[in-house]
C-alpha cells in the first residue's frame, strides 16, 4: 500500500505530465461561449418572429362570432313588416292519346273486323250524295215557280199578277203577269201540264251569266248546244221534266229570256 502511494506521488510530480495553458485562453472561451449564446439567441428570436406571425394569420383567418352575429341567425328578431313566401303549386297534366292501328289483313285480302259479304249483316248500305246538278241539268225554277208546276200551288206562291187572260185562241190555258215582270203573258199555265212558260225579269241572268242584253254570240259560246230558230236561239237543258231556255233576240242582242216546258199543250208557247 505505502508503494502504490509513493507512485502517485512520483507520477503527479512529474513536470512532464503538467498541461501548459495558452495566457488567452481564457478569452478564448469567454469570446466563444458570447458567440454561441447571441446565436441561440438570434434563432430563438426568428422562431419567435414566425411564430407571432403564424399567431397572426390564424387570428386573421379564424373569425370568432360575436354574441350578437350568433343571435341572429339563432333568435328571432322582431320586424314591423312580414314576408311570406306563397306556396308554389304545380299542375300536372296528363294526356291520353288514343291510336287506332288497323289489324292485319287476314287470309282472304281484307280485314279480321270487316264483313266480306256486306250484304248478309241486314243494313242498307249508305250511298254517296248525288253530284250537285250542272247548269245543264238544272230544273226549270225562277224565284218560286217552277215549270210544271200547278195552277193553285203557282196562285198560293204569291208571285203571279191576277186576274188572268186567255193564252191562247181556244182559252185553255192562263196566262199572268208576275211581280217582276209586268208582261201578261209573264206566265202561262195549262191545266194539264202545270206552268209551261216562265219570263225572266230584265235583270235575270242564267247561271252562265247570260241574259237581256248580252249578245247572241255570248249565248252560243256559253251554251254549244245553242241552236237558231228563226229570231229566238234554243238551248236545250238535259233536266227532268225536259225543257229548254229560249233566248229572244234582234239578231245581234238578247232582248227577253224564257224558260219553255218541252212537253206542253199550248199553242202560243
Amino acid at each position: 500500500m505505502d508503494d502504490l502511494d509513493d507512485d502517485l506521488r512520483r507520477l503527479f510530480s512529474d513536470d512532464r505530465l503538467d498541461v501548459h495553458v495558452a495566457p488567452d485562453v481564457t478569452d478564448s472561451v469567454v469570446r466563444g461561449a458570447t458567440r454561441r449564446r447571441r446565436r441561440r439567441t438570434a434563432v430563438a428570436g426568428a422562431f419567435g418572429v414566425v411564430a407571432l406571425a403564424g399567431v397572426g394569420l390564424g387570428l386573421t383567418e379564424l373569425h370568432l362570432p360575436t354574441p350578437d352575429e350568433l343571435a341572429g341567425p339563432l333568435l328571432p328578431t322582431a320586424s314591423s313588416t312580414s314576408t311570406t313566401t306563397p306556396p308554389v303549386s304545380v299542375s300536372t297534366f296528363t294526356s291520353t292519346a288514343t291510336v287506332t292501328v288497323n289489324p292485319p289483313p287476314n287470309s282472304n285480302g281484307g280485314n279480321p273486323g270487316t264483313n266480306p259479304n256486306p250484304g248478309n249483316t241486314g243494313k242498307k248500305s249508305t250511298s254517296n250524295p248525288p253530284p250537285p246538278a250542272t247548269p245543264e241539268a238544272q230544273p226549270g225554277r225562277y224565284g218560286s215557280l217552277a215549270l210544271g208546276m200547278p195552277e193553285a200551288e203557282a196562285l198560293a206562291t204569291g208571285s203571279l199578277v191576277e186576274p188572268s187572260s186567255p193564252a191562247d185562241p181556244e182559252g185553255r190555258c192562263k196566262a199572268y203577269a208576275t211581280k217582276s215582270v209586268p208582261d201578261t203573258n209573264a206566265v202561262i199555265i195549262s191545266p194539264a201540264k202545270g206552268i209551261v212558260r216562265i219570263t225572266l225579269a230584265s235583270y235575270a241572268k242564267t247561271p252562265k251569266n247570260v241574259g237581256a242584253g248580252s249578245t247572241v254570240d255570248a249565248v252560243k259560246a256559253a251554251y254549244a248546244n245553242a241552236t237558231q230558230s228563226g229570231s229566238d236561239v234554243i238551248v236545250p237543258m238535259a233536266a227532268t221534266p225536259k225543257w229548254s231556255y229560249v233566248f229572244e233576240n234582234d239578231g245581234a242582242t238578247v232582248t227577253t229570256v224564257r224558260m219553255r216546258l218541252a212537253d206542253n199543250d199550248c199553242t202560243t208557247v
